[in-house]
């Protein structure tokens, strides 16, 4: 089984974004520089580190932690030199009129080593040209259920059909808001002791969090007080716990497409199952998904019937009502913060100048260029699945 990942130097990824220094501006903008440590952490290090609020902090998106990653920021004023330490660098590049955000992200450069990878040359190439040609289907990948990798359960699902404490038991004793290492001790009180939430008040890290667990140890246990409790949850991570679960239908409604459209696909293993990836595309069906943009799954979806010749609607009927969901109208809930918010997303991605050189008789080097918001996992597993298929 091939692997990646076994070292920091086995992933390299480099930002792309139209920001530049100006040599003038409030903004200092800096290449940040990390080691083995996630966008969140570095940034509250950095925060830490030259006393300034996480608000004073522009930055486009959030990198990969088991990785060598390079990013831009800008700080609001920030030190005009550079700044290093074991865990991070920040590079000083100069000033600049605007903060960095993800609006001025274009996408990130990847170098991959792919470990216990025994290929035959010609075999692979023939892959790379096909995903030159057909792109790939663009899931969202592991990265984006961190959230889930215990329960394998949605805890905004849950929210939803109005099982609040069930909702409250995976967000805080399979998950946690804080990194997953950092919280294991609130995480073993909640599971050994659930309902007796004053023996784990000691262990809950935020502020939001001691506010919660003492409301919930002081009421007496009761539908009304979990869903009372739930709005207490920092709206930032109720947003998220629904954008992962948006995410995770979204998956299934374009695996249910490819499979409509009768494409020969084979299947590469995700964290919540089977993800389908194809090789070759008839060129009656390539038109109708070659442009394909999906929205994300929202109460507030409205299809446009003449956009596609695919009959969309009732892909995302299908998919929710395997969930227990009538519909789309249905992913609403009356906790403040948890909200699911829409935006197209492409069903195929091209990554571009994808070549890939032979490093040893096991392990090759993969290059390539992907636009923001897909994942380079997807593009490993595409090209090994698709070469053990072939």
């Amino acid at each position: 089984m091939m692997k990646i990942k076994e070292s920091l130097e086995d992933f390299i990824v480099s930002e792309v974004a139209e920001i530049f220094p100006e040599g003038k501006g409030e903004f200092s903008l800096y290449l940040l520089k990390k080691y083995n440590i996630s966008t969140w952490d570095a940034l509250g290090k950095i925060a830490k580190f030259i006393r300034i609020s996480m608000n004073s902090i522009g930055f486009g998106g959030l990198k990969d932690k088991k990785a060598i990653a390079q990013q831009f920021i800008t700080i609001k004023n920030g030190p005009k030199k550079d700044i290093k330490t074991k865990e991070f660098e920040l590079i000083y590049l100069g000033q600049t009129t605007k903060p960095m955000s993800k609006d001025l992200l274009l996408g990130n450069r990847f170098e991959i080593r792919v470990k216990n990878f025994r290929v035959e040359p010609k075999r692979l190439d023939k892959e790379i040209e096909l995903v030159k040609k057909y792109g790939l289907a663009n899931y969202f990948d592991d990265q984006r259920f961190g959230s889930v990798k215990t329960s394998k359960e949605f805890a905004a699902k849950e929210i939803i059909k109005g099982n609040y404490e069930k909702a409250l038991y995976l967000m805080f004793a399979e998950a946690s808001p804080v990194e997953i290492e950092k919280n294991r001790k609130l995480r073993d009180c909640l599971k050994k002791h659930w309902g007796d939430f004053k023996k784990c008040l000691e262990f809950a890290k935020l502020s939001w969090e001691k506010n919660l667990f003492q409301f919930l140890a002081e009421h007496k246990p009761s539908k009304r007080t979990f869903k009372r409790a739930l709005n207490l949850v920092d709206q930032e991570y109720l947003f998220f716990l629904g954008n992962a679960y948006q995410s995770f239908l979204w998956n299934e409604i374009l695996k249910e497409i490819l499979q409509e459209l009768g494409l020969n696909h084979f299947k590469a293993p995700y964290l919540l199952g089977d993800l389908f990836f194809y090789r070759e595309v008839p060129e009656n069906k390539w038109e109708s998904i070659k442009t394909l943009k999906l929205p994300l799954p929202s109460p507030k979806l409205r299809f446009d019937k003449n956009s596609s010749s695919i009959d969309i609607p009732k892909f995302y009927e299908k998919v929710c009502q395997k969930e227990g969901l009538e519909n789309v109208s249905q992913l609403r809930s009356f906790i403040k913060g948890l909200v699911f918010k829409t935006y197209p997303r492409p069903a195929v991605i091209f990554p571009e100048n994808l070549v890939w050189e032979k490093l040893t008789d096991d392990e090759v080097k993969l290059i390539f260029f992907l636009e923001k918001g897909s994942y380079a996992t997807l593009v490993v597993k595409r090209l090994f699945y698709g070469y053990t298929h072939s």
